[in-house]
């Protein structure tokens, strides 16, 4: 094995996949939180408050923390009162709940504080252990086999904590699950014997490291450059078909044959990471108005899900998350003004422009009376172009945009109200919407399409 070689491979740029796991995490609470505020929002249709959500306080706690580690398979149920006790002792965590998982979470914290929520998780456990024999069960399983069984149990949705003991670590689960962990600890056992079969090793190939595993329970054969630990396991699940939990232990083999140096680069990143089919953060246009400067646009897709997500954050944490379904220009401009507080109409559809260019708002209207266009760009603004002319008025003061038609174009008071009277019936009748709508050719889809306008970054 190289050694030498599979480090200046890898160490390098450790730091840099780290921090990538850090922005994308983060990323993934803002979804997570923004699922919180829809759920708020059906309890309760009015808020009269801008005050941070748990979850946004730490969010900003955790940003601030330094690198983020994961906690998987965590109980659902057992969740307030992590929480609560982590609160206690100023700790921020966040829950993100996986698509089509109903019992688990995956618990975000800074690694720092590690010790102190495995303590706070401890304790719960215990206190639950305290409960009759048959609320909770318990199975000893060996150490090197946690990383793996606690996989197999994320994947399955089977909320499950471990405590080290003298005879090894203590699974504990809800009585609840017993049946499925039982499944899993067959299946465990039978994937250990295919591991006895399995050869993974690094080798030197045209002077640069590689990754091979070859399978000769059927002959198959995996080579790769060396990589992290999350990359060798999905392309394992990918080319030689392991399910996750298999994928995990053939890496931990070759973990046990890494120097230190090598275990930094191959232990970095995060699961988080390999969930991304795209992520592009501070997506910047060559052209892009000057107003939107202050504000971060980042654009992910997960590979489990059919659209995209465009999270939009300014200076001081605020952001409001866009989704590729509801692209709806009204609903939209409420959520960019409602998230991110902000009233002057000039800066909002400055960032309305960006969203649409994005794919996250509908595109504007444009209605033609006589030589005049007129486009609704927000709920309070419009634009009329007359030849090279092009004004931007507002609808909150009707007779205010009714003497600037008049002055600008030179037109009569009539037919400058009638101007303003239609733009405000624009997009206020869902009726009219509809029915402009239909004679319109119809829009692209952006979620059908593979290709995306990337735009350059800064």
């Amino acid at each position: 094995m190289h050694g030498d070689d599979v480090a200046s491979a890898g160490v390098s740029v450790a730091s840099d996949i780290i921090l990538k796991a850090n922005e994308i995490i983060l990323e993934t609470i803002k979804i997570q939180i923004d699922k919180e505020r829809q759920r708020a929002n059906e309890k309760q249709s009015k808020s009269k408050t801008n005050k941070l959500s748990g979850g946004e306080v730490s969010l900003k706690k955790l940003k601030s923390g330094g690198e983020i580690g994961m906690l998987p398979s965590f109980d659902k149920a057992d969740y307030k009162e992590l929480v609560k006790r982590a609160k206690k002792l100023d700790i921020p965590v966040a829950g993100v709940q996986d698509k089509g998982k109903a019992n688990t979470l995956s618990v975000c914290f800074n690694t720092k504080d590690k010790a102190v929520l495995d303590s706070i998780v401890r304790d719960i456990v215990q206190e639950k252990l305290k409960q009759p024999a048959q609320a909770e069960k318990m199975i000893t399983i060996e150490k090197p086999q946690v990383e793996g069984f606690q996989m197999y149990c994320a994947d399955h949705d089977i909320p499950v904590n471990f405590m080290e003991a003298k005879d090894g670590v203590k699974c504990i689960f809800g009585g609840a699950y017993e049946q499925q962990i039982n499944q899993a600890l067959e299946n465990y056992r039978k994937m250990q014997k295919e591991l006895s079969k399995i050869s993974v090793e690094v080798v030197k190939e045209k002077g640069k490291p590689k990754v091979v595993v070859t399978d000769l329970n059927d002959g198959k054969k995996l080579m790769m450059n060396f990589s992290t630990k999350v990359r060798l396991e999905r392309m394992l699940n990918e080319r030689l078909g392991f399910e996750p939990f298999k994928a995990a232990e053939v890496a931990n083999v070759l973990a046990d044959r890494l120097t230190d140096e090598q275990k930094r680069y191959f232990y970095s990143g995060s699961r988080t990471v390999e969930q991304m089919e795209y992520f592009e953060k501070d997506i910047r246009f060559e052209d892009d108005n000057i107003l939107t400067e202050n504000f971060s646009f980042a654009k992910m897709k997960f590979r489990n899900e059919k659209v995209p997500h465009l999270t939009i954050t300014d200076g001081a944490e605020n952001f409001v998350v866009l989704s590729g379904l509801g692209i709806d220009r009204a609903k939209v401009e409420q959520d960019i003004r409602k998230f991110l507080h902000i009233k002057d109409d000039e800066t909002i559809a400055a960032i309305m422009k960006k969203a649409e260019r994005l794919g996250f708002a509908d595109k504007t209207l444009k209605k033609s009376f006589k030589q005049f266009t007129i486009e609704r760009e927000t709920l309070n603004s419009f634009t009329v172009t007359g030849g090279t002319t092009v004004l931007r008025l507002n609808l909150d003061d009707k007779e205010a945009a009714v003497k600037q038609l008049e002055e600008t174009f030179g037109i009569s008071r009539k037919k400058a109200e009638r101007i303003v009277d239609k733009a405000a019936k624009q997009s206020v009748s869902a009726n009219t919407l509809k029915r402009i709508k239909s004679i319109l050719p119809k829009k692209e889809n952006a979620i059908e399409h593979k290709t995306r306008e990337r735009g350059s970054r800064k």
